[in-house]
């Protein structure tokens, strides 16, 4: 008796997602979590210290999964493979796994990765305002007093303005407003006339391009994204097929 009811324990207790909160790969995490309707619990980790996910001794980065059973999965994609992995998941969200995870989907799902989320950070992050504008979440988040927000939100715009040129250099981009647009580009141009990248329901690619641009809803570059004149009307879609599925 005792055993079933700490079964029944894990089962009711969330997956729990360490996270920043502007963080695109954190965002197109949860945007797949969303889709295929499995609840969740965000953990904002410190971008100074780090010290929420000490207990990660493989995985130092964000997204971290840490799954009922105690599973630690680090790794945007590999959390949505365990997710949709797991029996009566895609079932339950009404989703079908062959258009979802198909193999174009996981190739626009690594070239999000490689080639549109990376550019994200770069273009919210240009001078120390901008930085002290994209830190603003931690001073909205329960598990920081103010003066500790208003602390890390001072030394990490800083850090990250200092770190700017680092950033754009790692991934070989001369300017990041050209290198974004391109992105953006390819993305529009792979989109052409569907409704969505997988055709007329969105799939893996659909919501990790989406989630990296609906996690900064607070920032400019949000609103540019949504003005944009192809951009903009496919982003939306996804948006209202989302609010009908979380809202089912």
């Amino acid at each position: 008796r005792s055993m079933r009811r700490s079964l029944l324990r894990a089962a009711a207790e969330p997956l729990k997602l360490y996270q920043y909160a502007i963080c695109p790969f954190c965002n197109k995490t949860k945007a797949a979590l969303d889709f295929l309707k499995v609840p969740y619990e965000s953990v904002e980790v410190d971008p100074l210290t780090r010290s929420q996910i000490k207990f990660s001794k493989d995985y130092k980065k964000v997204p971290i999964a840490v799954f009922s059973d105690g599973t630690v999965v680090g790794d945007s994609t590999k959390i949505v493979d365990k997710v949709a992995g797991s029996e009566g998941t895609l079932k339950n969200a009404g989703v079908d796994a062959s258009h979802f995870l198909s193999d174009e989907a996981r190739k626009w799902n690594t070239w999000c990765d490689e080639k549109f989320a990376v550019c994200v950070y770069p273009n919210i992050t240009r001078s120390v305002s901008e930085c002290w504008t994209a830190l603003g979440y931690l001073q909205k988040c329960p598990e920081f007093s103010l003066p500790r927000a208003v602390a890390t939100r001072a030394v990490g715009a800083l850090g990250m303005a200092a770190a700017h040129g680092k950033i754009k250099k790692k991934y070989g981009m001369e300017n990041e407003r050209d290198a974004l647009f391109t992105a953006v580009d390819a993305w529009t141009a792979e989109l052409g006339s569907k409704a969505f990248r997988g055709g007329n329901q969105p799939d893996l690619s659909d919501l990790a391009v989406f989630g990296c641009i609906r996690g900064i809803s607070d920032l400019p570059l949000h609103a540019e994204m949504e003005a944009h004149q192809a951009f903009g009307p496919w982003f939306k879609r996804v948006a209202e097929v989302l609010e009908t599925k979380l809202g089912a």
